[in-house]
């Protein structure tokens, strides 16, 4: 009897001990919000492949696009908070759907815990290449001469995108009509396509397309001009303050998750941001690293939930 309760106990044991190893061993499933190709995506993957190799770890990305990563934030909420199932959050489903939506299933602030920032890129005012326009200022005379038939489109409603958009053109003082598209890489092709007139775009996906003239760079939506792109004025220096605004994306988890796994991704996030190749890997699509604890993050998202809910409001911006 004895020797049998001891054989049960170690056979109990075994199947602790392995089903913990088999628990580590499982790769990090990483969802992003948005499509292939678009901001979200280029800088979640350059950080992750450095940081997979800190961790020890595998980090597969899931794209689970739509509603405004409403999608991709309720499957990560109810996912078990075990460190296994993380989300690139970002303005859209950690700060502005709060304000445009009635009725969310999920609690941004309540239903996740802070990670890791991973970078940030400020966005840019840009055109379809046979507008007739070449200046914020052409753009705004073209704007107030024919109110809401210029077409703005953005990654989906409620991204940054959009209400920075709504923002930016509301200072100028010229009405455009919202296109909600699935992703900033869909909107870009559709900008230079000539189906929309216009965007205001995180550069990762814009920049480029700018430099090849596909499309026309107006305005960056920051207090100083970007170095890879020196001949566009930013919207501050022409007058338009209150305009600047950036698409950020970093690492949360779902509310409960341990103290441990949380720390260990954010060491090696961190890691990763201090690597030189990578910071310039970052620069050359025009993002920049956010380094820090998962206090600070938790700071930086709370600080972008007191200037952006507001603005939202205050233009009565709803989702489409």
């Amino acid at each position: 009897m004895l020797h049998s309760a001891k054989m049960l106990f170690l056979a109990v044991a075994v199947f602790a001990v392995s089903n913990a190893a088999s628990a580590a061993d499982q790769p990090i499933r990483l969802v992003v919000p948005y499509p292939p190709g678009g901001a979200a995506d280029q800088i979640t993957r350059l950080v992750t492949s450095d940081a997979s190799k800190f961790l020890k770890t595998t980090i597969v990305i899931d794209n689970k696009p739509g509603a405004a990563g409403i999608i991709a934030a309720e499957t990560v909420a109810r996912s078990a908070p075990d460190g296994k199932t993380l989300l690139v959050g970002s303005n859209a489903p950690l700060v502005i759907n709060s304000a445009i939506y009635e009725k969310l299933p999920y609690d941004p602030a309540r239903d996740f815990v802070p990670v890791a920032g991973l970078g940030k890129t400020p966005l840019m005012l840009s055109v379809r290449a046979e507008l007739p326009v070449k200046s914020v200022k052409d753009l705004v005379a073209l704007g107030k001469g024919q109110p809401g038939k210029l077409t703005m489109g953005s990654a989906s409603s409620g991204n940054i995108t959009h209400l920075a958009g709504e923002n930016a053109s509301s200072k100028l003082g010229v009405k455009v009509t919202h296109v909600p598209f699935a992703g900033s890489a869909p909107a870009i092709v559709s900008l230079i396509g000539g189906n929309i007139d216009l965007i205001y775009d995180a550069l990762p996906s814009s920049m480029q397309q700018a430099r090849a003239n596909r499309i026309h760079a107006l305005a960056i939506l920051d207090t100083n001009r970007f170095p890879l792109l020196p001949d566009v004025p930013t919207m501050h220096e022409l007058g338009y303050s209150g305009t600047e605004a950036s698409a950020w994306f970093g690492v949360v988890a779902p509310a409960g998750t341990p103290a441990a796994p949380i720390a260990a991704m954010n060491k090696a996030i961190n890691d990763a941001l201090r690597n030189p190749e990578l910071v310039e890997k970052l620069r050359a699509i025009g993002a920049q690293p956010m380094p820090g604890s998962p206090a600070s993050f938790g700071e930086f998202i709370n600080e972008e939930r007191a200037r952006w809910i507001p603005v939202a409001k205050s233009l009565n911006v709803k989702a489409d």
